[in-house]
């Protein structure tokens, strides 16, 4: 059984214990540097050409420094065709970092630019995500050592961590959502909402969707949540909630609109209807924008199957509907249970009928990520008996994660092309986390990481330096928890 429904302010020992777990997840990210590649070039070309030039154009940037095939053409001049809700975040974060660069009289280099970008624009807010995790574990179970273990499974036994230190989207997306999803959930177990925390959710679900058009259906999903949590605190008649619910959603949708009508003349045409690529072009003209029926067959490759499947690379998940059958048994969080399952299997279905559903060049189907938060709530509520099977899970989850942040993608590409066909996994080939991404590492070919930075580290070597902080301030965790039952007993 978990605790007593949740309806208390989070205390201060409470919240210093998530920043100590914020802490743990953001030196993770921030240790590692991803790649360059298209799809991160596309989303920098635009943070450049509008802080250094004051325009949307990337004509400048994107068959140079960030080169890309990830772009737009329209009336003579090339620009992004991705959603703009990373850029829009990476111009925020570049205008102090060009300004302290310009200040020192210092040459702020690519690799530099994309990495400072990456860290304050990606892996700062996504570590976010553990805190959440850890302050929502802890409220229900009232264990430490089950909201440390569970909020370090997802942050850093999911891809949350791979490409929460890359230039992407998705990452950011999940936090969005699982923000906006955990203002709610509070507000639901303490029996009041405030007009900000209103406004400041629609925001996130805007931010959200203009980050990944896809996740305007999990937006759908939570509205309906929201009206249930309405109900449940007498406010389904507040029109002024909505107003400023409307309003917060628009803002963001808003600004991708006035952008859209600047380029094409048009709020409503977006970039991928001019791609420079024939083959996205015509991918993404199919369906809505390169999203057709669900495919059956995708989902099971998505999850089950060995080789791309999400469980496989993340076993803790393997726990997770074992977890639901649990939380069903609990009066008071029927509504997450059916919140969290339909989300999953939504986007799930959804991102099946994607054209290119695991992802280009990818080792796990990247699409799915902003979902992968909610995977939280079943895990929750497993009962005391299943602290083994969670923690030996948990340990796998972050050992093979962590292996595919660490390494490059060299070879993956033609795996990939050997692994799929017309969208199917035909035969059972491997996993590309073992015949791929532990071949990379055991090679020395490792992601960009500070132990070769900072220490001029080489090979497996310069991973020690992130073990040994992590080690440390885990057992800096674990002896505050000893102190405190100490001292609770003391005061018995």
């Amino acid at each position: 059984m978990v605790g007593n429904q949740v309806n208390k302010p989070l205390s201060q020992k409470l919240l210093g214990e998530a920043v100590l777990v914020f802490v743990m997840v953001l030196i993770a990210y921030g240790y590692f540097s991803a790649e360059r590649d298209v799809n991160i070039n596309s989303r920098l070309a635009l943070v450049k050409a509008f802080v250094d030039e004051g325009r949307l154009e990337i004509d400048s940037y994107h068959n140079t420094e960030l080169y890309t095939v990830d772009k737009s053409f329209f009336n003579g001049h090339y620009y992004s065709d991705k959603a703009i809700g990373s850029s829009m975040l990476g111009i925020l974060a570049y205008y102090p970092v060009r300004w302290i660069y310009v200040h020192e009289d210092v040459r702020l280099t690519p690799r530099l630019f994309r990495e400072w970008l990456t860290f304050l624009s990606i892996s700062l807010p996504t570590a976010l995500l553990a805190p959440l995790f850890y302050v929502l574990t802890k409220q229900i179970t009232k264990s430490a050592g089950r909201g440390l273990i569970l909020s370090l499974a997802i942050s850093l036994g999911t891809p949350l961590f791979a490409y929460g230190t890359a230039f992407y989207g998705h990452t950011l997306a999940a936090t969005f959502f699982f923000l906006a999803f955990s203002l709610w959930f509070q507000a639901h177990q303490r029996q009041k909402i405030s007009l900000p925390l209103s406004f400041f959710s629609a925001f996130l679900l805007g931010f959200m969707v203009i980050t990944e058009y896809p996740t305007a259906g999990l937006a759908i999903i939570l509205g309906c949540y929201i009206i249930f949590v309405l109900f449940k605190l007498g406010q389904l008649a507040n029109w002024r909630l909505y107003g400023l619910f409307f309003a917060g959603i628009m803002v963001p949708i808003v600004v991708v609109f006035y952008y859209n009508h600047s380029i094409f003349g048009s709020p409503f045409t977006f970039g991928y209807s001019h791609e420079v690529n024939n083959a996205f072009n015509e991918a993404h003209s199919s369906g809505f924008m390169g999203i057709s029926w669900p495919d059956l067959w995708v989902v099971y490759f998505q999850t089950l199957h060995p080789s791309l499947g999400i469980f496989w690379l993340s076993p803790i998940l393997f726990l997770s509907p074992i977890g639901w059958t649990y939380m069903a048994r609990e009066k008071n969080y029927r509504a997450e249970l059916f919140f969290s399952l339909i989300s999953i299997l939504f986007y799930i279905l959804l991102i099946s009928g994607y054209y290119m559903w695991w992802g280009g060049v990818a080792y796990t189907p990247r699409h799915i990520i902003p979902i992968l938060p909610l995977f939280i709530l079943p895990l929750v509520f497993l009962p005391k008996k299943y602290s083994i099977p969670i923690l030996i899970t948990s340990v796998i989850s972050m050992l093979q994660n962590v292996a595919m942040t660490a390494c490059t993608r060299e070879g993956l590409f033609g795996y990939l092309q050997s692994l799929i066909v017309d969208r199917h996994i035909p035969t059972f080939i491997g996993m590309p986390l073992y015949q791929v991404c532990y071949q990379n590492i055991l090679a020395d070919n490792l992601m960009n990481n500070r132990g070769q930075q900072l220490l001029s580290l080489g090979g497996l070597p310069s991973l020690a330096p992130l073990f040994a902080l992590e080690i440390l301030l885990i057992i800096a965790f674990l002896i505050i928890q000893t102190d405190k039952n100490a001292g609770n007993k003391e005061g018995r």
